[in-house]
Order: C-alpha cells, then sequence, then structure tokens
C-alpha cells in the first residue's frame, strides 16, 4: 500500500466518521435541550483512542448566567470511588500491602468485629458488612451542612460495634467501605489521600482539571454548581462542607475522564493484571459471582456487556460512565441537577452509538411453582411482622391473615400489600419476591428477598403492647454514648414521648412498637433492661446510649 492510499483511507475513514457523528447532532441536541439560565450537561463519547462526541448544554452558575463549556469542573459523586480503588491496587502493585489482610491492621481503632474481620478485599467490593455512616449523622446531631471531615466521619464508623452480616455473605453499596479505605490509603502511603492521587494517578494521566476538593473555602477554577428543581424552580444544594476522602468529592471534566478511561484501557498506570484485578467480577463465600469488582459495576446493554460506575449525589450532581469492551466504546455524561430517572437519559444516547441488532440471550430461569397448602398449614403463618429498617430503608410493619384459603398481607390500616403464593411448606412468593418463614417456637419470622445478593429484610413478629403513661415515664432521662460524646433527652410531654435532638433544639414524637421497641423517623428505639428490670440503655441502629 502506498503512503497515498493510506492517506486517502485514512481521510475516508474521518469523513465516514464525521458523517455518521453530524446525523446524530439533532438527536443528541434534542435529548439534552435545557430552557434558558438551567443547569445543563456536559457529555462525551469516546472510541478506541478518541473523543468522537464532546457536547455541554446549559448553564453552570445560574446566578451569574455562565455557560457550561468543555472546561468546566463537575463533581461525579460515586465514580471518584474508582480512583480510590486504583490506588488501593497501585499500593497493593508496589509491595506496601494485600488486599486479602484484615482491615484493622491499617485502620486506627476499627473494631474487631464478632462475626468476622473485614479483609480490604471486601472493603472494596463491598461485602465488608459494615454500616452505612450516613444515618449516623443525623443522630449523632450533624447534618451535610456541617463541616464533615475524614477524621469526624471516621470517629464514627469504628465506633459502629456490630456487622450488618458475617463478612463476605452478602453484598451491600455503602460509601463507609471507600471511606475507610481512605484511611488505609494514607496510613501506607505516609501522604495525604489528595497526595498520593494527584502523584500516582491525576498527574501521571495528565489529568489537570481534576481536584479532590478538600476545604470548604478552596477556590475552584471552572466549578459547576449542584441544583434541584421543586415546582418548576431550581435551588442550590452544592454541599461545600462535605470534605471526608474515599468515597466522592472529586471534580473533573468530560476530557480528563477520557485520560483516566485511556490510563486503564491502556494500563498507562499500573500493570494490565492489576486493571483486569480490578475489572473482575467479586464472589460471596458462597461461590455466588455478584455485578460488583473493586470499584467496578457490571451491567448489560443491548447485549453487550458493560463496565463503569454511577454518581448521584444530593448536592445536585449525577454522573455515568459506562465501557463498551467489545465495541471500545465508552459514555460518559455528567450534569449539575439532581435527577433519580437520568438513566432514561443516558441509555437514549447509548442507544444512538451501541446497535441492539445483538442477539440477546432469552433464556429464563426456571419458573417457580405454585403449589396448594392446607388452611391450618397456612394458618400459622399469621401475625404481626416489624422490619426494623437498615440504612436505605425505613421501619416497616404489616399483617399477615389467612383469607379465602390465601395468605394476605396487609398494613395495619388494613390496605391490601400483597398474596403469598406458597413455593413450599415455608416459602412463598409474593409479587416476584421470595418470603421464607421461620416459624420455631418464641422466633417467629420471615426473611424477605428484597434485592439479589444482598441480605434480606428480617421480618420479625411484633407483639403489640399498651403502655400505661407511668410506664412511659420510666423512660424519660438523659442517654449518653461515651464514645462520640452524643447525649439524647426523652421527655413525656402533651401524652406522648418525645426524642430531642440538636442539643434540645428540637423533637420527634416517639411512637410505640411493643413494650421496649419504639420508632422515630427513620430510627427504631430498643430499650435495655438489667435483670431487676429498670431501664439502662437504650440502642438505635447499632449505637447505644447509656442513661446517666
Amino acid at each position: 500500500m502506498t503512503e497515498k492510499q493510506l492517506v486517502f483511507i485514512i481521510l475516508a475513514l474521518l469523513i465516514s466518521n464525521l458523517g455518521y457523528a453530524q446525523n446524530l447532532q439533532p438527536k443528541i441536541d434534542d435529548l439534552y435541550q435545557v430552557d434558558e439560565n438551567s443547569p445543563g450537561f456536559s457529555i462525551a463519547v469516546f472510541k478506541g483512542d478518541e473523543i468522537i462526541l464532546e457536547k455541554q448544554y446549559g448553564n453552570s452558575n445560574l446566578d451569574y448566567n455562565i455557560p457550561i463549556t468543555n472546561e468546566t469542573v463537575f463533581d461525579i459523586g460515586s465514580i471518584a470511588k474508582q480512583f480510590t480503588a486504583a490506588a488501593i491496587l497501585l499500593l497493593e502493585n508496589e509491595g506496601k500491602l494485600s488486599t486479602k489482610e484484615p482491615a484493622y491492621k491499617y485502620i486506627d481503632n476499627l473494631p474487631r468485629y464478632k462475626k468476622g474481620d473485614p479483609t480490604i478485599e471486601q472493603l472494596l467490593n463491598q461485602t465488608s458488612g459494615i454500616p452505612e455512616v450516613d444515618p449516623y449523622f443525623h443522630l449523632t446531631d450533624l447534618s451535610f451542612n456541617d463541616l464533615l471531615t475524614q477524621t469526624r466521619v471516621s470517629n464514627i464508623i469504628v465506633n459502629l460495634k456490630e456487622l450488618n452480616f458475617k463478612p463476605g455473605e452478602y453484598f451491600e453499596y455503602t460509601n463507609v467501605n471507600y471511606i475507610l479505605l481512605a484511611d488505609i490509603i494514607e496510613k501506607v502511603s505516609e501522604k495525604s489521600f489528595i497526595e498520593y492521587l494527584q502523584e500516582h494517578i491525576f498527574s501521571p494521566l495528565k489529568m489537570e482539571s481534576t481536584i479532590k476538593k478538600n476545604s470548604t473555602y478552596t477556590i475552584i477554577k471552572n466549578r459547576a454548581i449542584g441544583y434541584i428543581e421543586d415546582d418548576d424552580a431550581y435551588y442550590k444544594m452544592h454541599l461545600h462542607s462535605a470534605i471526608y476522602n474515599g468515597d466522592g468529592q472529586i471534580l473533573t471534566t468530560p476530557k480528563d475522564m477520557f485520560k483516566w478511561h485511556q490510563g486503564m484501557r491502556n494500563a498507562t498506570i499500573g500493570t494490565p493484571y492489576l486493571w483486569k484485578k480490578m475489572q473482575t467480577k467479586a464472589k460471596l463465600n458462597d461461590g455466588t459471582i455478584i455485578d460488583y469488582g473493586l470499584g467496578v459495576e457490571f451491567e448489560t446493554h443491548n447485549g453487550y456487556f458493560a463496565m463503569g460506575f454511577d454518581g448521584m449525589i444530593m448536592g445536585g450532581f449525577v454522573s455515568k460512565y459506562l465501557y463498551f469492551p467489545e465495541l471500545d466504546i465508552a459514555i460518559f455524561t455528567t450534569q449539575n441537577t439532581f435527577e433519580e430517572d437520568f438513566e432514561d437519559r443516558f441509555f437514549q444516547l447509548v442507544d444512538l452509538y451501541i446497535p441492539s441488532e445483538k442477539e440477546i440471550d432469552t433464556n429464563q430461569e426456571q419458573e417457580n411453582t405454585i403449589i396448594e397448602l392446607p388452611n391450618d398449614v397456612l394458618k400459622k403463618y399469621e401475625g404481626n411482622y416489624i422490619f426494623l429498617g437498615n440504612e436505605y430503608e425505613d421501619v416497616k410493619t404489616g399483617i399477615i391473615k389467612l383469607k379465602n384459603k390465601e395468605l394476605v398481607l396487609t398494613t395495619a390500616d388494613g390496605e391490601e400489600i400483597g398474596k403469598l403464593k406458597p413455593l413450599d411448606n415455608q416459602k412463598f412468593l409474593m409479587d416476584g419476591i421470595i418470603m421464607e418463614f421461620d416459624v420455631q417456637a418464641n422466633n417467629k419470622q420471615y426473611k424477605f428477598y428484597a434485592n439479589e445478593n444482598e441480605k434480606p429484610w428480617i421480618f420479625k413478629e411484633l407483639e403489640p403492647y399498651e403502655h400505661t403513661e407511668l410506664e412511659l415515664k420510666e423512660l424519660e432521662g438523659i442517654y449518653l454514648n461515651k464514645s462520640l460524646q452524643v447525649a439524647k433527652e426523652i421527655k413525656f410531654e402533651n401524652g406522648a414521648l418525645q426524642f430531642y435532638y440538636g442539643k434540645g433544639a428540637y423533637s420527634a414524637e416517639i411512637d410505640t412498637l411493643s413494650k421496649d421497641l419504639f420508632n422515630i423517623p427513620n430510627y427504631p428505639i430498643q430499650f435495655l433492661r438489667n435483670k431487676g428490670g429498670k431501664i439502662v440503655s437504650m440502642k438505635i441502629m447499632g449505637l447505644e446510649f447509656e442513661k446517666i
């Protein structure tokens, strides 16, 4: 092939790609059109060694009507977890740690949990069982408007003494795992988290517009402000005071995300083995393979395998990065307005570049077979049940009753939630969700498998109780968690118990669930007694407060 022929072929390919991109422009513009002086988007499509699309829409700052440009930096939320995971693997590559080691080896004051000691790898693949930290902010009189430093947040984490499950038993996505990984990075590298990322990731990859937020006062050039929309108006939601490490708080541009993408794709830093390890699906203790690696999520679209990460923060930002290795195409979008259904638009953009002609495996799992059970067997499952909530779900109650030879789950007000179809003597199906009962004496409960590979919700039989005024007043007092130096006061006022937050600034009414089990918004409260029956403490999501 002559040099002239080679030039001709290259020109022909460029013209063809340009024509294809131009044909898509009207569809992309329709997809991302925004109103005047509204937040917007910065989007990019990578193919091979090129950025084949990069466009911006809307404004980065509504106060000053500043348009989004290709230099505007966005908070990419949890996509930042990929940098944390990479930093850990780089340290392992340097021989400074092993991901198989227990995390407590590198984290000061991390408990030696009764259910087992999570490894660094289990922090990375979200199977550690350590409770999420966010719900404890409000409980410890903090909010996202308070200064949330690494030290302050880590101190809460190490004071949570109980795991949600045995390490490796289930998958549970949390921020807490990556906050702890940041502590490990600092301990092992003897550098600050920011310094290590800058020296070993951002600088080598020439990610010159990428910054880790480290102060509420830092001037960040070209920063987009985050917004939420309510009643057709936009409000600033930027979380300036959240400056802890590991799980987020990194700002970047699509061009820098392309450099990161290329760094992983070509092993520009680290080794090919390092990136393969990061991008391999993890296993639970029982051998179940999950759609999560080390800071990487996996999914399938239009029949093609893909990997990447989402970033959603209430501070007003949403981002998504997704790479299709078979086609060598990656798509990255980021926006400065919070939007829960952002994936609809994202995958409409994906569909413009990813063909849907590929044959999709339609083999379905074997359908569950419904059986019949006699009424006397069904009747033993009747009862009032309660799930005490978790980091993502509030307390839930329900009543199961036998009606017309079927078990029916209702709310306390009698509203039907669903019918239980028996699969065997202990297992039922309700609206596609498995419910597995255990009706041993004094231990009546069922497991509700809400999400695949995640810990099931445990609903236990609830014994309703009517308190006297004297019994409620017995619960009054001040309760102290000594480790965190946080006190709560409970008062009986206007015929009800009140739970005081914010050093007594405001309160929430306490609702009765059973004799020693109560509820305030988002939190169940269990009161503990000594052998003489006297109240000695209360426990809220595993955090114990001693009565003083």
